[in-house]
């Protein structure tokens, strides 16, 4: 088992995130963890675009959210680093799922973000998407995005079954891992699920 393929699914929010990890001995997908982590440092904002950063001068703007990043990046690969290690004494961790961001990338300064309400909006969020995406590159992950709403179609469409089937199957196989098994679980478990699918030398198959 030590060889089989493993994905790290992410469900990311302003200063942390779930992860759910994916593997699938005989076939069937199970989650073999979950955690939840930290992906900023304490005392700094959480969202300095659409709070912290209003009503400041350019330059300072520029400044906290220089900081925000690299705390953020720092505390990003720290933790996939750590998740991939762990899982690697029994499974090869070969990609990451994540929420596709609403923009490709962020301007380089705050009074660019703060032209646009909506990308003023999305920013925050942003900063925590990108720096996954760069950590798990960086740890040689191939990662994979999807829309919000669109993981268990992704499922489905990779395992040939129904959209009930695969909503059936992640609501039931992942309560064992203990509560919460929240809708946002459910989620990051169906993309990890389409994902680790593409990267199955076998077909995946769910057990209804």
């Amino acid at each position: 088992m030590k060889d089989a393929p493993c994905v790290v699914s992410v469900a990311e929010h302003t200063g942390w995130a779930h992860l759910v990890s994916v593997a699938a001995p005989g076939r069937v997908p199970a989650v073999i963890e979950r955690r939840r982590v930290t992906l900023i440092d304490s005392g700094l904002p959480r969202q300095p675009y659409e709070h912290e950063s209003v009503g400041m001068t350019e330059d300072q703007g520029n400044a906290l959210i220089a900081q925000v990043r690299r705390s953020i990046a720092v505390r990003t690969s720290d933790v996939l680093t750590r998740v991939v290690t762990e899982l690697a004494r029994s499974y090869a961790v070969v990609a990451l799922a994540i929420r596709k961001p609403p923009f490709a990338g962020l301007p380089e300064t705050v009074a660019a973000v703060w032209k646009s309400y909506r990308l003023q909006c999305a920013a925050d969020g942003m900063l925590y998407q990108l720096a996954i995406c760069r950590a798990a590159r960086q740890l040689g992950l191939d990662v994979h995005m999807c829309r919000r709403g669109e993981e268990t179609s992704l499922a489905a469409e990779q395992l040939g079954v129904t959209l009930r089937e695969v909503e059936d199957f992640v609501s039931r196989s992942g309560r064992p891992a203990g509560p919460p098994w929240t809708q946002e679980h459910r989620r990051a478990y169906a993309a990890g699920i389409a994902v680790l699918a593409a990267h199955a030398h076998r077909r995946l198959k769910i057990q209804i």
